[in-house]
């Protein structure tokens, strides 16, 4: 029996589930809405990145900083331009951009980068697979980091996964069984340069290798394509992003002498 004024009587009810549906279905509702009013792909590229660094900025905790950027690396290369990223400043300097556009941030500080596109399909998996290994072919430096205790090692760069990813409103496949099967078939294995970690359709489904460590388990669990249920596409993609993104810790510290270097080489 509940006792008048216990815990139990006043607790409320937050309905996660139902918060989670009507973000994705304002999402669909605003890219719905542009394209009614224009056919320009541009303008509805535009609006799709913009939704997308909105819900990421919402969602994710203050520490990370979401955008358009192009990635850099000391030996002067850079990425193709990506629509949305998720990248850290705590240890990288953020030298390049204007405040209110594209920044150039050191690969060092990048998490994860997205192509946002309107509809997913073979096509676009293919180009957001291309944005993606622009970014993890570049060069990463790493230095030690002091603490109040001693000093923390520099990290080797391979155990810095960089997330990669796809952000559409709809997909092309008529049915969610046959967008599984065509995600099966057209997506890399985990690990590959350009292979994607994770990724959403907002009308139809999302897809994720993320590890399912077992309770016990030392060793590294096998990672598996795993697939949203129907209709709970985006709660399945941003748990699962949180998931990865938490498995990753921090960013690397860039090594500032190896960005040194250029300005030796410019001379």
């Amino acid at each position: 029996m509940t006792l008048p004024g216990s815990s139990d009587e006043t607790k409320s009810v937050f309905k996660l589930d139902e918060a989670f549906q009507h973000l994705q279905d304002r999402l669909l509702l605003t890219h719905a809405g542009i394209r009614t009013v224009t056919g320009h792909p541009g303008t509805l590229g535009e609006q799709s990145e913009a939704d997308w660094v909105t819900m990421l900025n919402d969602f994710l905790p203050a520490r990370y900083s979401v955008g358009p950027i192009f990635a850099v690396d000391s030996l002067g290369a850079s990425s193709q331009q990506i629509d949305v990223a998720i990248y850290d400043k705590q240890y990288s300097p953020m030298w390049f951009g204007a405040s209110g556009g594209t920044k150039f941030v050191p690969v060092e500080s990048v998490y994860a980068v997205f192509e946002a596109k309107p509809t997913m399909n073979s096509t676009y998996l293919t180009y957001a697979r291309e944005k993606v290994a622009s970014v993890r072919s570049l060069h990463r430096s790493s230095a030690a980091i002091k603490h109040a205790g001693g000093t923390y090692r520099a990290t080797d760069p391979s155990e810095k996964h960089i997330i990669g990813g796809i952000l559409a409103a709809h997909s092309s496949w008529t049915s969610h069984e046959g967008a599984m099967a065509k995600l099966a078939e057209h997506l890399p294995a985990p690990g590959e340069e350009d292979s994607l970690d994770i990724g959403v359709a907002l009308d139809q489904i999302a897809f994720d290798y993320t590890p399912a460590p077992v309770d016990g388990q030392t060793d590294e669990p096998e990672t598996m394509l795993t697939f949203s249920d129907h209709e709970r596409q985006l709660i399945h993609f941003a748990i699962r992003l949180f998931d990865q993104l938490q498995r990753l810790g921090t960013v690397l510290a860039l090594d500032m002498r190896e960005y040194e270097r250029a300005l030796g080489q410019r001379q």
